[in-house]
Formats: structure tokens, sequence, C-alpha cells
């Protein structure tokens, strides 16, 4: 039996333990855990929107000695994209018992996400004496990378896999996403070679994960691989449609010569964010910045979103949208805001070198692009390829 039928089975098992007593805040939060787990499983959106209507009614019924149930609704919350709310939960539950480790490196995620990072920084300081756990090295690794420590946040990945590893009662869909996670952060600074070893072992483990399915079709358009793109991106939207996979095939067709099928795909890709959770699709802003289309609509999304959301990324997505708008002077002020913990991520320098280059800073511009090739002369299938040809144009008004 797989994990997803088992899961199916103790879905009905709770519901009937429900049905018998309505009033049981165990099984609601029992409900919730395995509504969550589920949508992780099967990458379907609505059982997160099922895993917080039970977390909510068990936490009505009951507070103490409801931990985990907090925990999940927060993760149903941060799922959906509904960050203040997930950081309220969050709070409420350190402040509840602020003892536990785990529930701070929740929070942490979540300020992290949120950018408020002086309040991150005071969670995750206070986690380094338990780096180790799993709920917790993850979360502090991608807070290690966000500050620019790119080899510490992939030896706190490398080890939380090979613990991940030895045990027997982890999810197959989890011991995935710890391969998944160390190979993202490999494909993001040029380890190609490794990215695919990791991404591999992740779908012998689990063949149907479908965030392991996309990572390799993004991987395979890097390499310059538009039909191999086109396999795994097939495969993995057969199971969810996400709206970057539909994009990464788009442009593999593209690439390809196939405009038709391509426009086919960039249509799809649209329906698909409309059912996205959350405000907006960051995913789907970039590729519509990226190719120059509907360039107003994504500025004033952004706009909005960070009002609240002022992350290092977010920020990059308003300085890249002003510069398609021709306010690069506004995009440098938002790039500094990208750029202030000192994230080492190649998308990053790329962007600042464009709208550096934009206005007539030169030698900022030379720096931050071949800084972004230095990290990662690999980090997206066409970009590098740009950054190499503006270089060459630099030169040659030099002479």
């Amino acid at each position: 039996m797989s994990e997803t039928a088992d899961r199916d089975i103790q879905i009905r098992v709770w519901k009937v333990a429900l049905a018998q007593d309505p009033q049981s805040a165990i099984a609601l939060g029992q409900l919730a855990a395995l509504h969550l787990q589920r949508a992780r499983e099967t990458g379907e959106d609505q059982n997160y929107n099922q895993a917080e209507e039970y977390a909510r009614r068990s936490l009505a019924l009951r507070v103490n000695r409801n931990a985990p149930t907090f925990v999940t609704l927060a993760a149903a919350l941060v799922a959906q994209h509904r960050f203040p709310e997930a950081e309220q939960v969050a709070k409420d539950l350190v402040a509840y018992d602020p003892s536990m480790p785990q529930y701070r490196a929740q929070l942490g995620e979540i300020e992290m996400e949120l950018g408020h990072y002086e309040m991150a920084q005071q969670s995750f300081d206070s986690l380094y004496n338990v780096r180790t756990q799993l709920s917790i090295a993850p979360r502090l690794a991608r807070w290690t990378e966000i500050r620019g420590n790119t080899d510490g946040a992939r030896k706190l990945l490398a080890d939380a896999l090979r613990n991940a590893k030895m045990r027997r009662d982890l999810p197959k869909e989890q011991l995935a996403w710890f391969h998944l996670r160390l190979g993202d952060i490999d494909m993001r600074n040029g380890h190609l070679r490794g990215a695919r070893t990791l991404f591999e072992q992740g779908l012998a483990i689990e063949p149907n994960d479908y965030r392991l399915l996309d990572a390799m079709a993004h991987l395979e358009a890097i390499e310059g691989n538009p039909k191999k793109a086109i396999e795994y991106g097939e495969r993995g939207i057969a199971i969810k449609l996400d709206p970057a996979t539909l994009g990464t095939i788009g442009d593999a067709f593209a690439a390809l010569g196939n405009n038709a099928q391509a426009a086919d795909y960039y249509k799809t890709m649209e329906v698909a964010v409309a059912g996205q959770p959350g405000a907006y699709h960051r995913a789907w802003s970039l590729f519509l910045l990226d190719h120059n289309l509907r360039i107003p609509e994504v500025l004033a999304n952004v706009t909005m979103e960070i009002e609240t959301r002022k992350d290092v990324y977010g920020y990059d997505l308003l300085a890249w949208a002003l510069h398609r708008e021709h306010r690069d002077a506004e995009a440098r002020d938002a790039m500094m805001h990208a750029r202030r913990l000192g994230t080492c991520d190649a998308m990053l320098f790329y962007h600042a070198g464009m709208i550096e280059r934009s206005l007539g800073q030169t030698a900022r511009a030379r720096y931050f692009l071949e800084t972004a090739l230095k990290v990662n002369p690999s980090f997206h299938p066409t970009q590098p390829r740009e950054i190499r040809a503006v270089l060459d144009s630099m030169d040659r008004e030099a002479r």
C-alpha cells in the first residue's frame, strides 16, 4: 500500500471517530495534520484549506495540550501564502511554550518570509545547539543561505539528509524533500552534476514527487536539453499544475521552435496561477517580467505585497518590475533592500547589474554581472548568455 493510500485510510478512520464525538479536539487535530501531510504528498491544494479548517475547530475547543495543532495551522497558512496570519499563530504558540525549539524555528521561518529579519535573527540565534534536529536544520539552513553563507547552509542540509536517511519512521515524501532541498542549493550555485544526483536519488525514493520532477525539468532546461525538460515537466504537471513548471515547458517548446505549443503552455500557466493560494504568484510575476509582459499589473501587485512582506526576494521582484518600467533610479533603491543581507544569488546580481547598466554605471554593472556568472554560470537557461553579450558590448564600448 502506498503512503498516500494509507493516509486516506487514516483520514477515514479519524472521520469515523469525529462522527462519534464531534467535540473531540484530538480527532480534529489528527485530521488537520493528516490533510496537511496529504497536501504535501499529492500537491492538492484544497487539503491545505481542510487542514486549516480542522485545526481551527480543534483549537476552538481546546488550546491546552494542543500545541501540535498550532504547528499544523501555521504550516497550512504558510502553504497558502498567508504569512501575517501564520506569524500570529506561531507567536501565540511560542508564547504558550517558549521552551520548545521547534516552535521558535517555525516562527523564525515565517519571520524570514515576511522580511522581519531582526526578529528572525533572535529566533534563529537560540537554535544553534539544536541545529541538527530535522525540523530545525532546513529552516536554519535557509536563514544561513539568505545571509550569504551558502557553504554553511549546504553543510546543514547535508547533515540533515544523512540524519533523515537513518529515520525509519520518516514518510517517503519528507525524505525525498531533503534530497530536493540539498539538490536545489547545488543547482542554484552551479553544481549541476551534484544536483542531478540528488534529484535522481529523491525520485528513486518517491518516483511521483512532483517537486523533484519539476526540479529536473528546470535542470534539463538549464543544461540545454529542452526535450528532456518537457518530458520531466509534463510528468510533474500531470500531478500538480505548477505555474513555474508550465513556464519552463513553454520556454522549452519555444527553444525547439514550436511557438504554438509554447503559447498553449503559457496560457495554461496563466489559468493555473488563478487557482494558486495567495494573493499572486511570484514565479508567474517573474516570468511575465522576464518576457516583458503585463509589467504595470506585476508592478501593482508587487508594490501591494511589499507593504506586508518585505523580504529580499520581494524587493528583488519590485526592483525588476521597476526596471522593466524604465524607472531605474527607483529600481536601484529597491535592489539595495534586496541585497541588504548579502544573499549570494546569481539572479540578484544579474538584476542589479542590468539596472546599473541602464543607469549608465558601467563599472558597477560589470561588477554585478561578472559576480552573477562567478556565483553560478548556469543560473538560467538564457540569461547567462545575455550577461556575456552585455559584457562583450561593454568591452567594445570601452575600446
